[in-house]
């Protein structure tokens, strides 16, 4: 029985091991995701920075604290993200928030894969971006997929940016 009670213990772990492997994100290399690109239906042409504000509650900066969570929605992954908010341009928000962006890292038989609206990259930590969003009755904000964030690597993106919204606001 001493001699079983090893094998019980590897033949467990391996089990555990392959399990984690098969159906989580834990042990997998983000880089090593297939990316599925997808069309998003939008309900107005959003190449119009009018027409965006107009249609979003909350337009700032903001800085990517971290990833908070992930969450399947109409069977695709909505990834959420912790932002603290540096400077708003349409609305009064304070503080952090939590902002979902539509797709995010999924597993599908055994394979990692990666899910983009309209080619849209994953919000970075540590980055900042300007927003464009609308609150949910969840009390979370959702970003639309390519309109919801750019990404302003410096403060001239970023006043550029600010600028062109104050414009279409005014």
């Amino acid at each position: 029985m001493k001699k079983a009670a090893p094998v019980i213990v590897l033949i467990l772990l391996a089990t555990a091991l392959f399990s984690i492997k098969y159906f989580t994100t834990l042990l997998d290399s983000k880089d090593s995701a297939t990316i599925v690109y997808k069309p998003y239906t939008f309900k107005d042409d959003y190449t119009d920075k009018r027409k965006l504000a107009k249609a979003v509650d909350n337009i700032f900066i903001g800085e990517v604290i971290r990833e908070v969570g992930i969450e399947e929605y109409t069977g695709s992954p909505n990834t959420q993200f912790l932002v603290r908010i540096t400077q708003n341009i349409k609305g009064a928000l304070l503080g952090d928030i939590t902002i979902n962006q539509e797709g995010g890292y999924f597993k599908e038989k055994g394979k990692l894969y990666l899910l983009s609206y309209e080619k849209t990259p994953l919000l970075k930590e540590d980055q900042m971006y300007l927003f464009t969003v609308t609150r949910t009755k969840e009390d979370y904000f959702e970003m639309l997929p390519k309109y919801g964030s750019v990404r302003l690597d410096n403060e001239d993106e970023k006043y550029k940016q600010i600028k062109a919204f104050k414009e279409v606001i005014e």
